[in-house]
C-alpha cells in the first residue's frame, strides 16, 4: 500500500530520461486530480502507450507473460530498498535497450519530418513526453 508499482514493456522505454519525464506527467496529473484513470498504475501505462484506452495500453505497452519488462517503482526510498531487497534474486539487471528508436517512431507514427521540425538533443524522446501529456 505504500509503494506504486507498473510493470512496462521495455520496447516502449527510451531510457530512464523517458521514464522520468513520463512519470512527472502522471504525478503532476495526480497532484492536479487530472489523471486519465482512477489510478496513478493506470494512468502511467496509459502514457507510455500514448493512448487512453486502457485494453490497448494493456495489450502493447503492459507486461507479457514469460518476457522481460521494466518495473516501475514510486515510494519512499526505505519501502523501495526494501521492494529492492525482496526482488533482487528475481531481476535481470541488463540496462534498458537503446535500440527502441525504430520501433517506437513506427509504433507511434512519427515521420522524419516530425523528428527533424524539433532542434533537441532527444526529439524522439520528446515527441512521445509530448504526445502522453496531450491524452484527454
Amino acid at each position: 500500500p505504500y509503494l506504486i508499482i507498473q510493470a512496462v514493456n521495455p520496447r516502449f522505454i527510451l531510457d530512464v530520461s523517458h521514464i522520468k519525464k513520463i512519470l512527472a506527467l502522471s504525478l503532476y496529473a495526480k497532484k492536479n486530480k487530472t489523471l486519465l484513470s482512477k489510478k496513478i498504475e493506470t494512468d502511467i501505462l496509459l502514457r507510455f502507450a500514448c493512448t487512453t484506452q486502457i485494453s490497448q495500453a494493456i495489450k502493447v505497452a503492459g507486461r507479457k507473460p514469460k518476457n522481460d519488462f521494466v518495473i516501475i517503482a514510486i515510494g519512499k526510498k526505505p519501502t523501495l530498498d526494501r521492494l529492492n531487497s525482496d526482488l533482487m534474486s528475481y531481476l535481470n539487471l541488463k540496462p534498458l535497450s537503446k535500440n527502441n528508436h525504430e520501433f517506437l517512431k513506427k509504433q507511434f507514427k512519427i515521420s522524419k519530418k516530425q523528428m527533424s521540425a524539433l532542434s533537441s538533443s532527444n526529439p524522439l524522446e520528446d515527441i512521445l513526453v509530448e504526445k502522453a501529456a496531450v491524452l484527454f
